[in-house]
């Protein structure tokens, strides 16, 4: 009965949903800009250099200096999970934007006509099952990996189990469904606690109760 009022404000006033999704966005946003992050990665790799050099001459590494690293890893992980969300909002509200146009009639005279389904129906290999392996993945891989090294085992895991819409391309992110979907669930894995959330920029790693 709550989702049913809670729906009906946004059906009476649809400025509401419009707001809220805005007030979401701007929570999502990390506001880093590009030449921020670029320059955290810099700094992220310089230090990362330095820790080994110290590393590998016996000589003990400032707390200071770990620290430092820590900080940098955590906020260019943040920023990734941020842009990931926005990435599958965009692709969402496209898909939203295309079946609104279509039901107004505004769909371009030379494509076919978008029926009320508007997404692809075809099946989908369920995020559970992304997630298991995803954690599979990892675990192969030495509990941590680069995102790329994931994507491809997860790929290798599931040939031949794909589903026709895991198959399908998405325009909006440069990539299968499934390998958006992946990293969607990988979002999700970070904020439940089963993925590391301050794990290195482009890196995927268990937390050590995933291992």
């Amino acid at each position: 009965m709550s989702d049913d009022v809670g729906r009906d404000r946004f059906v009476k006033d649809p400025g509401l949903l419009v707001e809220l999704c805005r007030e979401v966005i701007d929570e999502l946003d990390s506001g880093a800009s590009d030449s921020d992050v670029a320059e955290r990665e810099a700094q992220l790799r310089e230090i990362a250099k330095t820790i080994e050099r110290l590393e590998k001459a016996s000589v003990a590494v400032p707390e200071v200096l770990r620290a430092e690293k820590t900080r940098l890893a955590a906020s260019l992980a943040v920023h990734a999970d941020s842009t990931q969300a926005l990435a599958q909002l965009a692709d969402e509200f496209a898909n939203i934007v295309k079946d609104l146009k279509s039901r107004l009639g505004q769909t371009p005279s030379n494509a076919a006509p978008r029926t009320r389904g508007k997404r692809s129906q075809a099946p989908k290999t369920d995020q559970v099952v992304l997630r298991e392996q995803i954690i599979r993945a990892l675990r192969k891989l030495g509990g941590s990996a680069r995102v790329a090294e994931v994507i491809e085992e997860v790929g290798r895991q599931l040939e031949g189990k794909l589903l026709p819409g895991d198959l399908e391309w998405r325009e909006s992110t440069n990539e299968y469904v499934w390998q958006n979907n992946a990293k969607w669930a990988r979002y999700r894995m970070s904020q439940d606690g089963t993925l590391r959330g301050d794990s290195p920029y482009g890196i995927w790693a268990l937390t050590e109760n995933s291992r």
